[in-house]
């Protein structure tokens, strides 16, 4: 999606390219579910189904792709990358990220992953001068958008958070592992030779 939106990837060749280069990108194992026993499988073909469904964005002007920042607050120095900036057909700042999620489990879950695009905000008002007018997540599994309109409340509930956080590992003494049965079996990265593992 990056080289798309560059210009130096044709929509057509967008599904192919990612049929050569799935395996090499991607060559982790995937965690095995009563649910679902080739994971691996499911994400690459929704993603394929993706691509292959994907118009382009022939009306919007793209104004930034994977754009990286560095913003202070404070005294430390947050750092971002903004998959996708663009004005829409309507004129509309959007703020564009990819999620690999389905869904949002609720509408608490939703304003959590939202914080991050509302720090994303600080840059985009820092660089076009003002803010997004929208915040939008590609679930690009399921084919589907989840858009936020952009509020000045909901931006500075992100700032403090995102404070706070630091604040609290900042003063945090106490490394005790935290044995979440599900991170720990399928996705830590020490899983495989943690002596905390459940």
């Amino acid at each position: 999606m990056e080289r798309y939106a560059k210009g130096s990837l044709s929509l057509w060749d967008l599904a192919s390219t990612y049929e050569k280069e799935f395996d090499t990108a991607v060559p982790e194992e995937f965690p095995s579910f009563p649910f679902c026993q080739d994971m691996r499988g499911l994400y690459y073909e929704q993603g394929l189904n993706y691509l292959r469904n994907f118009g382009g964005y022939p009306k919007y002007k793209i104004l930034g792709v994977e754009s990286q920042f560095d913003i202070a607050i404070d005294d430390w120095v947050f750092n971002g990358i903004i998959d996708l900036v663009y004005e829409d057909e309507q004129g509309r700042l959007v703020v564009h990220d990819y999620k690999s999620k389905s869904s949002f489990k609720n509408k608490a879950e939703q304003k959590k992953y939202a914080r991050q695009l509302y720090l994303y905000s600080l840059h985009i008002k820092e660089k076009y001068g003002k803010y997004p007018d929208l915040l939008r997540f590609m679930m690009f599994r399921k084919e589907t958008s989840v858009d936020i309109p952009f509020k000045t409340d909901d931006l500075n509930e992100a700032v403090n958070w995102a404070k706070n956080t630091v604040k609290a590992i900042r003063t945090c003494w106490d490394y005790s592992p935290s044995c979440e049965e599900f991170f720990g079996n399928y996705l830590c990265n020490h899983r495989k030779d943690c002596e905390h593992k459940i």
